[in-house]
């Protein structure tokens, strides 16, 4: 029996504005496969397989309402996410549970007032 592991990057990418994720046939299956985003940042995954596949939110496994599910994305379509709090936001495909990904939104600092 064989027991894949694929490492999830402890520091994720920040992307300052139309942030999209990859989905892949082959590790890290999402790219960028932890990625930090700004609060009402849109985000974008798009499949680029020959597979369905789908995105939700690991609490979705723990909670009556969980924080996304994409339902199924079928090659060469897309899932926009518009709007989630700030929190850490682990993530697999439904479909193919050992992809996997971290999601990062974050509150941007205010503006500093210079005078």
């Amino acid at each position: 029996m064989a027991i894949l592991v694929f490492p999830v990057p402890t520091e994720p990418i920040l992307w300052a504005s139309s942030p999209q994720i990859a989905i892949q046939a082959e590790p890290p299956f999402f790219s960028p496969n932890h990625l930090k985003i700004r609060l009402d940042t849109p985000l974008t995954w798009l499949n680029q397989t020959r597979e369905a596949h789908s995105i939700v939110a690991d609490d979705c496994q723990s909670r009556s309402q969980c924080s996304f599910d994409s339902g199924v994305i079928r090659p060469d379509h897309q899932f926009v996410l518009t709007r989630l709090a700030p929190g850490s936001y682990p993530y697999h495909c439904g479909l193919h549970p050992f992809m996997r990904g971290v999601l990062t939104v974050h509150t941007p600092p205010p503006p500093s007032s210079d005078i």
